[in-house]
């Protein structure tokens, strides 16, 4: 299966520890760059959430992701391995995936 950068698939991410996002069947969106996904076991994600209210760059807005209150949780990105990713649940728009990106790179300092 490809995995193609700002694509939303179910995700599971258990096990965690402390204050790690949790979630047997949590959606997430790939962020990595869909030439490394195709080559590599693994891909970087963000969780999507609808509990918090956004707070950016941390926590960002993303109602493409499918609610009105959808967010990305950018301070929560990890890398999981494939096996961990189920069905693909859509894809976020061009703007909610660049509000992403750069939620991404202010929590990095990029």
């Amino acid at each position: 299966m490809n995995f193609l950068r700002g694509q939303i698939y179910r995700v599971n991410l258990e096990p965690v520890a402390g204050g790690e996002q949790q979630g047997e069947a949590r959606p997430c969106v790939v962020i990595s760059l869909t030439p490394f996904n195709l080559k590599l076991r693994t891909v970087a994600i963000v969780p999507l959430s609808s509990s918090p209210r956004p707070r950016p760059p941390l926590i960002i807005a993303t109602p493409s992701a499918g609610k009105p209150t959808s967010v990305a949780l950018a301070y929560q990105i990890r890398v999981a391995d494939k096996s961990r990713l189920g069905r693909s649940m859509g894809a976020l728009s061009s703007e909610d995936m660049n509000a992403v990106e750069d939620g991404v790179r202010k929590f990095l300092g990029l």
